[in-house]
């Protein structure tokens, strides 16, 4: 299980002796749930505009990027007029310093990834500054940016990284997230559905819990999206496969007898038999092996 990544496609690299090579880093939707790790930041210090308290403080957190004060300025309720450029590929724009604060929380856990190869230090200071209670909070939210916000960065926080995943498992994560992977936002659905497959690879009581919640249906059901410009739809695509592989098999690539059942009865086989037509050469192998995982298990 696991020795492929949504970013990376397909690493037969991995050993499967190595633990920490079956429990790879998934980002949520690949690239395409990341900021630009340099324009992206220096825009949104200058490229905002606010009027407040808040909006000073938050200027000065950037200067100096002090991670506590972006955490205390999450419960900021002041408004955000505008911003020169859009920030995400889908997620909205940040319409108070609250959210403002989140998204840059975000883009710091996103540029850890990318700048370190996976670099756990700036994710741990992250937690360690308080973040992720409110952030999981803010999917109580019903502003849809705070929510949009909140699935961004805790993609970015939960990958690869132990102690955030358990932060936010404890938080109420699991439950949350589940109620947002069916939203309207195709980026929102996939990056809520492998923020979940981060948190069920870490501990298999967190795995049951989801599975009793009903999200093998969830998942099955992202197996059939259709595509939104704003997305690359083959990596989508792809994701939507692995994020189910990944829940019906064992660390070491055994298949869950229990899981792949429900799977099948929530329709996955007519939908992995579709995406066996598709372009992407990966995302019609990837639903072979399903597919082959599945009927051993019929």
């Amino acid at each position: 299980m696991g020795n492929k990544c949504c970013t990376d496609r397909k690493d037969t690299s991995a050993s499967k002796g190595d633990k920490d090579a079956n429990k790879p880093e998934r980002k949520s939707v690949y690239a395409g749930n990341a900021y630009d790790s340099g324009a992206k930041k220096r825009a949104i210090s200058i490229g905002y505009h606010s009027k407040g308290d808040d909006a000073e403080k938050f200027d000065k957190a950037f200067e100096t990027n002090d991670l506590k004060a972006f955490v205390s300025l999450l419960k900021s309720e002041q408004a955000i007029e505008s911003f020169d450029e859009r920030m995400h590929p889908w997620a909205e724009d940040p319409k108070t310093v609250g959210a403002l604060a989140g998204t840059q929380l975000a883009i710091l856990a996103s540029a850890a990834e990318k700048e370190s190869q996976g670099d756990k230090s700036t994710k741990d200071e992250i937690r360690k500054a308080g973040a992720i209670p409110p952030l999981v909070d803010f999917l109580k939210s019903d502003q849809q940016d705070r929510v949009q916000t909140a699935v961004v960065a805790l993609s970015f926080l939960t990958a690869d990284c132990k102690e955030n995943t358990v932060a936010a498992y404890d938080a109420g994560a699991l439950d949350l997230l589940l109620k947002h992977v069916d939203s309207p936002v195709a980026g929102m659905r996939a990056a809520a559905a492998t923020t979940l497959r981060n948190i069920c690879m870490e501990d298999e009581k967190y795995r049951k819990k989801f599975v009793d919640l009903g999200g093998i249906q969830a998942l099955v059901n992202q197996l059939s999206t259709t595509p939104d410009p704003s997305l690359n739809h083959a990596d989508v695509q792809l994701e939507a496969v692995l994020n189910l592989q990944d829940m019906i098999e064992t660390e070491d690539g055994n298949t869950i007898a229990e899981y792949a059942q429900l799977a099948l009865k929530a329709g996955a086989e007519p939908k992995l038999q579709e995406l066996l037509k598709a372009d992407d050469e990966e995302v019609r192998t990837s639903a072979q092996e399903v597919l082959a995982a599945l009927k051993g298990n019929n």
